[in-house]
């Protein structure tokens, strides 16, 4: 690994370009081997892209690939009513790293145990017409929602369900 010497990332060694600021290494090289007396090229201008700046809100925080594996499957256990608890306890006591559980499974746990419990009310508004119908509809919207969330990796409470906290 080689250090930038315009911004101080570290990049590979066989790098042309700094991956963060675009620094041409090979000009740079080239510009340094020349003797001192001979006339030097104008410098071309570098067209930089900026640098993407991590978000600082945690419901963009980076998530580890395993955890984010997780967090999928107990969203999708959530589409069928009562198999979400199976997935919350897949995602509660199976994403433990050194003891610690991420606060991104954290809260796809919760979210997981509070479609199941509304899972229960499903059984029972399922029957009843228009209404029921409608409750189930929502709530398997919401689900989707928590899924494609989850997928992008975000923390994002999901309408009426997310509001609603189980686990701490």
């Amino acid at each position: 690994m080689k250090t930038c010497s315009k911004c101080g990332a570290q990049v590979a060694d066989d790098a042309v370009f700094c991956t963060v600021c675009g620094f041409n290494f090979g000009a740079a090289a080239a510009g340094a081997a020349q003797p001192q007396g001979a006339p030097q090229p104008q410098p071309q201008p570098q067209y930089q892209q900026a640098a993407p700046v991590a978000p600082s809100h945690p419901m963009y925080a980076p998530v580890n690939p395993l955890d984010k594996f997780l967090g999928i499957s107990m969203m999708f256990s959530c589409l069928s009513p009562l198999v979400g608890f199976f997935g919350f306890i897949l995602g509660y006591f199976g994403g433990e790293v050194n003891g610690q559980r991420s606060d991104y499974l954290k809260f796809y746990s919760n979210q997981c145990m509070v479609f199941s419990l509304f899972s229960i009310i499903d059984a029972f508004l399922g029957w009843i017409p228009v209404v029921g119908w409608a409750w189930v509809i929502f709530r398997f919207v919401c689900v989707i929602i928590a899924i494609v969330n989850a997928c992008k990796g975000e923390t994002k409470p999901v309408l009426f369900f997310g509001a609603i906290k189980v686990i701490k």
